[in-house]
């Protein structure tokens, strides 16, 4: 009788064993699958996004070419004025002339400079992302380069005054962003990512600033609740 009821207990370990066997594969290949479903998703967005990328390429080829016309254009029409001004003996008129081309040559450099500096900080800032491909990083880039200001410090932040490193982790956890990064490596054990189902509803909603989406981050930013940021008037 003994030796029935033993058996009977290797039984249902044996049972409960396969179960939890079956269970984790089941759910290791419900991951690969939503992997999967998330990589043919990214590649099909971009692949339609290719052609409008392409156009626009050519488009701001263009574009620069007519504005390297047109500077062509306006420095001849300079040198001529000036030589005409020299010629009549406005010798101080053509001195006010060239000393204001000098300014704002100037103040191109510098502009150009401080937009440099800006590039470096931001792709210092999302190097360490893990991006889907180099044109997914480009597009990140555009995007966030389009979105800072200068503060009063001549600092280059996030319009709303949060720092560029802290605006780049906002922008990589937003789900809206996501079609840009690769999908979140799971360790296969399994397990659940995450107790959501006992929670109460609200519960986990993310109190840090790098936890928030960028929504948020800018809608707090809007209504001056972000800490350390100077009200606007």
């Amino acid at each position: 009788m003994a030796d029935n009821k033993d058996d009977t207990i290797v039984d249902d370990v044996t049972k409960t064993n396969t179960e939890e066997d079956t269970t984790a594969i089941e759910k290791t290949q419900e991951q690969r699958d939503s992997e999967m479903v998330a990589k043919l998703v990214a590649e099909r967005i971009e692949k339609e996004l290719a052609p409008i990328k392409s156009k626009l390429d050519k488009a701001y080829q263009q574009r620069d070419e007519t504005l390297a016309k047109l500077a062509e254009f306006e420095r001849k029409e300079k040198e001529a004025r000036m030589k005409l001004l020299e010629d009549e003996g406005k010798h101080k008129e053509v001195y006010e002339l060239r000393l204001a081309e000098e300014k704002a040559a100037n103040e191109a450099l510098r502009r150009q400079n401080t937009e440099l500096s800006r590039d470096v900080s931001v792709r210092d800032a999302i190097s360490g992302l893990p991006f889907r491909s180099a044109k997914s990083q480009d597009m990140a880039f555009k995007e966030i380069t389009n979105n800072l200001v200068q503060n009063e410090q001549g600092m280059w932040v996030h319009r709303s005054g949060i720092s560029i490193r802290e605006y780049c982790n906002a922008f990589s956890k937003d789900e809206e962003n996501s079609f840009l990064f690769k999908p979140k490596t799971n360790s296969g054990s399994g397990a659940p990512a995450s107790n959501s189902g006992n929670s109460k509803p609200g519960a986990e909603k993310p109190t840090s600033l790098f936890k928030m989406p960028q929504a948020e981050v800018l809608k707090l930013a809007a209504e001056g609740k972000l800490k350390g940021q100077t009200p606007q008037i």
